[in-house]
């Protein structure tokens, strides 16, 4: 049986890759944004702001996994 520590840390591991994506993401619309004109600016300022959302819930997320708060969800459940 996997215990809950290394459940969580094989989900904090998998969302700091995801944070990773994001800063890569994040880099790409914002070169991007520097060329764009007009509405092509507004949609990616929009997919910015939303990255820069996805990057905060993941570093919340990261933080709260290092506490207890979440080890209810670990548990096994057994019918």
């Amino acid at each position: 049986m996997t215990s809950t520590a290394e459940k969580k840390k094989i989900i904090s591991d998998f969302i700091v890759k995801c944070s990773e994506y994001t800063e890569t993401q994040l880099k790409k619309y914002q070169a991007r944004l520097g060329e764009a004109e007009a509405m092509e600016a507004l949609d990616i300022e929009t997919k910015i702001y939303h990255w820069k959302v996805y990057q905060a819930f993941n570093a919340y997320t990261i933080e709260e996994l290092k506490t207890d708060e979440l080890d209810p969800w670990f548990e096994e459940t057994r019918p």
